[in-house]
């Protein structure tokens, strides 16, 4: 009997890869090689939001990326998903999001770090490091998966825009209540909420990670004008996101790749040795996505 997984794959058959961050869900449209044919975007994508949140932004983004690609809504039901999503993080949350229902022909979900790594290095061995809205090191070796972090804010997503910006706000009510100097970026914080300390305390109380994390570039845009609370943050965040790519690379990982807006904007601060063990991606979490759906296709036979 011939090996379904060596059937060639229909011409109508199609894989989106999505990249479902803490900030917005992103979507690309590929054809069996991974030739890129369409793009969407939507909202967050985090499981924190609960899995039908999820799915309206998984839909959104796929829905815009099939405009694109000249394709109508019906093409859904001839695309395989990889969904790699911010909050995946074990088993049973894959099955609960897999059975949601949905249009496409199948869906294979893991979490965003899944996505980074397999896109980072073609499918191939290495490490990354994303600090973005939220944190966490992957690790890829020889088809098996490692994780450090990544558990969710506030608990965790050390060195990340949410993990910064919880901070830098503390600090700067102890600024505006006289217990600390003051400063800067203090100020600043404190100037979006009238300075008044109780509508801090009643925002908080409903903000998500993204909430915390839109104050992270106020920290480096203070660090850079000489502030010494921001420039002590930022030390604290570099020391963060050094303590985790150590892990990562003691799990094995002979190459390293960062990830995430807020680990951009660290990486020029990360000490010289760790700066030597970067390498540029060689691809995004959405053509890691794509791999991820191309290959639990033809592994399950599906090809025809």
């Amino acid at each position: 009997m011939k090996d379904k997984r060596s059937l060639p794959v229909r011409q109508d058959t199609w894989y989106l890869g999505v990249d479902g961050g803490g900030t917005h869900c992103r979507a690309r449209l590929c054809d069996a090689e991974g030739r890129p044919m369409g793009e969407g975007q939507a909202a967050s994508a985090s499981l924190r939001f609960g899995i039908d949140h999820v799915w309206q932004q998984i839909l959104e983004a796929a829905r815009a990326a099939l405009r694109e690609a000249g394709l109508n809504e019906t093409s859904l039901t001839r695309v395989h998903a990889g969904l790699g999503l911010a909050g995946a993080i074990n088993a049973r949350t894959w099955h609960d999001v897999a059975a949601h229902p949905h249009p496409f022909a199948s869906v294979q979900v893991r979490s965003d770090a899944h996505a980074a790594v397999l896109g980072a290095f073609d499918g191939g061995d290495g490490g990354i490091l994303i600090i973005g809205t939220g944190s966490c090191g992957m690790v890829h070796l020889q088809g098996h998966f490692r994780s450090l972090g990544g558990w969710g804010f506030p608990l965790s997503d050390h060195a990340s825009g949410a993990w910064l910006g919880l901070r830098a706000l503390r600090e700067a009510l102890l600024c505006h209540e006289g217990l600390r100097p003051p400063s800067l970026l203090a100020e600043c914080l404190m100037s979006d909420f009238g300075h008044d300390p109780a509508r801090l305390a009643e925002w908080q109380t409903n903000a998500y990670p993204r909430d915390f994390a839109r104050f992270a570039p106020t920290v480096f845009s203070t660090a850079e004008a000489g502030d010494e609370l921001a420039l002590t943050l930022r030390r604290q965040a570099v020391d963060e996101a050094v303590l985790l790519a150590n892990g990562v690379l003691e799990l094995g990982a002979p190459r390293l790749c960062l990830f995430g807006g807020v680990g951009q904007a660290l990486a020029p601060y990360l000490p010289t040795w760790l700066r030597r063990r970067l390498v540029s991606p060689a691809g995004d979490a959405m053509q890691g996505a794509w791999r991820m759906a191309r290959h639990s296709h033809l592994i399950r036979g599906e090809a025809t």
